[in-house]
């Protein structure tokens, strides 16, 4: 869908609806004959000027060219009155004509001109409006900076106005030109909220299906289909049966189809195209139909797409809908290329190249007009400036007579220019002091709140990066409880035999066996070393945790990879299956026997370990959920000896990592993972553990065939 067709359609709807602050009783203008009756009727006075400017906006629609005649008879007579409301409004009234017309030149040079005459007579709603109405005329130009200036400049004053309508107007407007680029778009939903508001705080139902729609419009954008689907639903709400209606049910019927949802899908594309089609809406039925047509490929209803596409070229082509044909004949190749149709889908693919350098064509040279424009409207404007500086140079010459005639007041008045002009230099140094004391002031606040968020940031930071580690603990503690559980197992059923063994013992002594007493003794024996063996697994076992726990003592000392990464790789697969039963994976270990000790500090690199296998066992868990038939989860823990020193790879078989955010893996915050499962500090920080110990980390991942983490160390 033409995001950007639709949205001109409504910034230029509300500069329609914020124009009627000319007069209030606009709303209940009578006919053009009455109207001209009145004229005709009344004196050459401020009435007949808003009578002249009510007539001419009654025949916009209807004798554009007899608008203009009434619009210049209210000029000239406003001018004869030095009446510059009148001259204001009917300026304001013209430039409207010009942009309906597409006279953007002449359109601006006339809201330039009510403009001036506002700010005269510090009329703050009409210089909003005017502000607002030059801004989207610059939007439409594609001069999207000098929109926004404008629009703010707007938002300033209705805003001190507390004027709810054009409030609201100009947070739509600036919406609309900040959504038309996708790294604005957050501001565009922003502004756009903000203006749904304040309709909703007016009851202007018009207005809040608008903000509601393109607000719909910018999730849909960002494949956020909930959200998209509730606010086009709030505007369907809204305007549900009116041509406005098509767009948001064009929209939900994609979003459903893209959800699977088809037969609702199919229901809101049959009433966009019923309601296009009851207006005689080519432009609404071209989207309806190819909004169809998108949805009956998603269902492999290539032929039904087909028939869709072809009942939607004809009227893009009567329409010169140049990027809705350009979509029509790339869906139609792709739906010909499915049916094995390739001479047709190659045909489409040359009308796809063909209209696409039209467009170019017409891009460029709208840009050279609009440069020409530039160039006539700089040139208009400096003529204007010569012209009032020659009637400055005449009203001076005009001065200097009068000067000369009244020689004898000269120095009079000389005197009293010069005073005033030192008490004014006086006052505007003053000004001056006073504003630089001002902007000091300024600066040291802003300095302050700096160095404040900075403080905030670095406290944020450690904070997050604690949580981390304790989610590595938290991590840590099923897999070690699991550890520790196995040798204290054989500790007890070790004991519990040598007791009864013990009894034995006597038993034998009593009976003067003293040859079985002494065999039953060296079991006993046998067994308390076995206790001894377990106990002292599970005293190394504390050991090495309380060794990796140890925050104070950084120190690099010489260490076996190979232990380090079993003994994380089994930490990690218990401590999952601890706080998952239904977690089920097999894991492989590959180490080299002849890798040599590396100087590291050993709580790093454990960190870094246990997070990649963490990392591997959840995204081939995340793949045994999806029910694939035949898959097997599996995580492969290797090392290897170098040239230059040791490689350790941690590798999985689950999805992969796309190629469009493998670049963003090591970024801090960046997590794939639900919220609330991760902090997005995992790689982030593991990645600077191993460039800090001077060694390298890459990545290699195929989409859906699995990703395998390699650590690269070199030994000083």
């Amino acid at each position: 869908m033409n995001r950007f067709l639709t949205t001109k359609k409504y910034i230029l709807f509300l500069i329609l609806l914020s124009y009627f602050h000319i007069n209030k009783s606009k709303a209940q203008t009578s006919r053009p004959d009455s109207l001209l009756s009145s004229i005709e009727a009344s004196k050459d006075d401020s009435s007949k000027v808003n009578r002249y400017v009510d007539l001419g906006i009654e025949l916009l629609g209807s004798d554009l060219k007899g608008a203009f005649d009434y619009f210049d008879e209210a000029i000239q007579l406003a001018t004869e009155l030095n009446y510059k409301k009148g001259l204001a409004d009917s300026h304001n009234a013209k430039g409207r004509a010009y942009a309906q017309q597409g006279n953007y030149k002449e359109a601006i040079l006339n809201f330039q001109e009510a403009l001036k005459f506002y700010e005269e007579i510090q009329d703050k709603t009409g210089e909003a409006n005017i502000l607002s109405n030059l801004g989207s005329i610059y939007y439409l130009l594609g001069n999207n900076t000098k929109a926004l200036e404008l629009h703010f400049k707007s938002l300033k004053i209705s805003e001190q106005l507390d004027n709810k309508l054009r409030i609201g107007t100009s947070l739509n407007n600036i919406g609309t030109v900040y959504s038309k680029n996708s790294d604005t778009f957050n501001e565009a939903l922003t502004t756009f909220k903000k203006s749904l508001e304040v309709f909703e705080e007016i009851n202007l139902e018009s207005g809040m299906a608008i903000a509601a729609m393109n607000i719909g419009e910018v999730y849909f954008l960002e494949s956020k289909y909930d959200s998209a689907t509730y606010f086009h639903e709030v505007a369907l709400g809204l305007c549900d049966g009116t041509l406005d209606a098509t767009f948001p049910l064009t929209q939900l019927g994609e979003i459903n189809s893209i959800l699977g949802n088809f037969s609702k899908a199919y229901e809101f594309h049959k009433r966009a195209m019923d309601i296009s089609e009851k207006s005689d809406a080519k432009f609404e039925m071209i989207q309806s139909l190819i909004g169809l047509a998108k949805t009956q490929k998603l269902q492999q209803n290539y032929e039904e797409a087909i028939t869709s596409l072809e009942s939607a070229k004809p009227l893009a082509i009567e329409i010169d809908a140049k990027s809705e044909l350009v979509e029509i004949y790339q869906n139609l190749a792709q739906s010909q290329a499915q049916l094995g149709n390739y001479k047709a889908a190659y045909d489409n693919e040359v009308n796809v190249k063909s209209v696409k350098e039209i467009i170019a064509k017409t891009s460029t040279e709208k840009m050279i007009q609009q440069l020409q424009f530039e160039f006539q409207l700089d040139k208009k404007e400096a003529e204007i400036k010569i012209l009032q500086q020659d009637t400055e140079l005449k009203n001076a010459a005009v001065f200097n007579q009068k000067i000369i005639i009244v020689a004898s007041l000269v120095a009079l008045i000389m005197l009293v220019i010069i005073s005033l002009y030192l008490y004014r230099n006086n006052l505007s140094k003053q000004k001056a002091n006073r504003l630089l004391q001002t902007q000091k002031e300024e600066i040291r606040i802003q300095r302050e709140n700096v160095v404040s968020a900075y403080e905030k940031l670095k406290s944020t930071q450690a904070q997050l990066i604690q949580s981390e580690k304790m989610a590595s603990l938290g991590e840590l503690t099923a897999g070690i409880a699991h550890e520790i559980q196995n040798p204290l197992n054989f500790v007890n059923n070790f004991s519990e035999v040598s007791e009864e063994l013990v009894d034995e013992m006597k038993e034998e002594l009593e009976k003067g066996e003293f040859e079985e007493a002494k065999s039953i003794g060296d079991e006993i024996k046998q067994n308390l070393s076995r206790i001894r063996l377990h106990g002292k697994r599970a005293d190394s076992i504390v050991k090495g945790m309380l060794e990796h726990s140890r925050s104070n003592d950084r120190e690099k000392v010489p260490t076996d990879l190979n232990l380090l990464a079993n003994e994380f790789l089994r930490l990690s697969y218990h401590g999952i299956r601890a706080k998952d039963k239904a977690f089920n994976a097999d894991f492989e270990i590959g180490l080299d026997e002849q890798l040599p000790k590396v100087t590291v500090v050993p709580q790093d690199i454990g960190r870094v370990i246990l997070n990649l296998v963490n990392n591997a066992f959840y995204a081939v868990n995340e793949k045994s959920k999806l029910g694939i038939e035949g898959f097997q989860p599996k995580v492969i823990v290797s090392s290897k000896k170098t040239e230059n020193g040791v490689e350790l790879s941690v590798q999985d078989n689950g999805n992969g990592i796309p190629d469009s955010i493998k670049e963003k893996i090591f970024q801090p915050f960046f997590t794939t993972k639900p919220t609330g499962s991760g902090t997005g500090l995992g790689l982030s920080l593991s990645y600077d553990i191993i460039k800090a110990h001077g060694g390298e980390m890459k990545v290699e991942s195929e989409e859906g065939k699995g990703t395998k983490f390699i650590i690269q160390l070199t030994n000083p």
